[in-house]
């Protein structure tokens, strides 16, 4: 498979804290990765850095030219207070390919529509987010991770809020996805079948295994 991005040596310091230290790796096309290790080691900042919201103290990612990301935040680190709905979120994911507050096309909004069913939660395109559970509300930020069709999707444990059937669910979702993006995904869950899996822990980013 042809190689999608590609770091090498990234650093990340908080002041004498040392977050990441010199780790490098590269994901390819159709690639599932899980991304493991103890909280605070360095999990979500090394999603972060690589969605290019966080700039590395040293090191470089080089990514092939015109790649497209969908990226999915963890749960709480999204004010859900802001007025505004389900369809609306997961059309936010297509902003990227619009000029900022640009009209979306007819075709978008059925994709829009198209994942909403995917995802089983067509009837609530038009709530407020506010009024959402745990597991609908990382459904949308799923929906709006995958509209766009990305090369590459970068989640900050999706199964956070999901009881088994919604974990099932979940990984059901993202092989379908994996046919055509690769997938990075952070979860402490170890035992997902056919992945690549990642540590990070005291700074350094290890390959586990390769789970079949």
């Amino acid at each position: 498979m042809k190689e999608l991005l590609k770091f090498d040596n990234l650093c990340l310091t908080y002041g004498r804290n040392t977050i990441l230290d010199h780790v490098s790796a590269s994901i390819s096309e159709r690639d599932f990765i899980v991304l493991t290790g103890p909280n605070g080691g360095g999990k979500t900042t090394l999603l972060q850095i690589i969605a290019g919201l966080l700039p590395p103290t040293a090191g470089s990612i080089v990514c092939r030219p015109g790649l497209t990301l969908g990226y999915l935040p963890q749960y709480r680190g999204i004010d859900r207070d802001f007025p505004i709905t389900v369809g609306e979120v997961v059309l936010s994911g297509l902003q990227n390919r619009k000029r900022l507050f640009a009209s979306f096309s007819r075709q978008q909004e059925e994709q829009v529509d198209r994942v909403l069913e995917r995802l089983q939660i067509s009837q609530l395109k038009e709530r407020p987010i506010k009024g959402l559970s745990g597991g609908q509300w990382q459904r949308v930020l799923l929906g709006r991770a995958i509209v766009s069709q990305p090369d590459l999707l970068l989640l900050d444990e999706p199964d956070t809020h999901l009881d088994l059937e919604g974990k099932d669910f979940l990984y059901n979702l993202l092989r379908e996805e994996n046919s055509r993006s690769a997938v990075l995904l952070v979860s402490h869950d170890a035992t997902v079948s056919n992945t690549i899996m990642w540590e990070v822990k005291d700074g350094q980013l290890r390959s586990v295994r390769e789970i079949v």
